[in-house]
């Protein structure tokens, strides 16, 4: 298991090519992150690749020309233990069912 941190400027279909890049390899995405960092953006993988598929994936990544930097090794502690703790809910979903009710009114 390989953590992968892409560091990028939030551009309009940046994070989707990121994550096509992985989908194009049929790869399953064992946890996601993005989110703002510094003075970009950042998305923390977690995937099950082999020596051949990182260098495909750093390769895809970095001719994104808004990717700026991309990082890979064992996954953080953190990482794992996000790994452990299972899916959170979308925030909407767990806004009480205001968007649910509103919908029903």
């Amino acid at each position: 298991m390989h953590a992968f941190h892409i560091h990028y400027r939030n551009t309009q279909g940046t994070l989707m090519r990121i994550l096509t890049a992985v989908s194009r390899r049929a790869l399953d995405v064992h946890y996601i992150r993005a989110g703002a960092s510094g003075n970009g953006y950042r998305a923390d993988l977690l995937l099950e690749v082999t020596p051949k598929q990182i260098g495909q994936l750093c390769r895809d990544w970095y001719a994104i020309v808004d990717v700026t930097d991309v990082k890979y090794g064992a996954p953080s502690s953190d990482l794992l233990e996000a790994l452990v703790s299972g899916p959170h809910p979308p925030v909407s979903a767990t806004a009480g069912g205001t968007a649910t009710s509103a919908a029903r009114a």
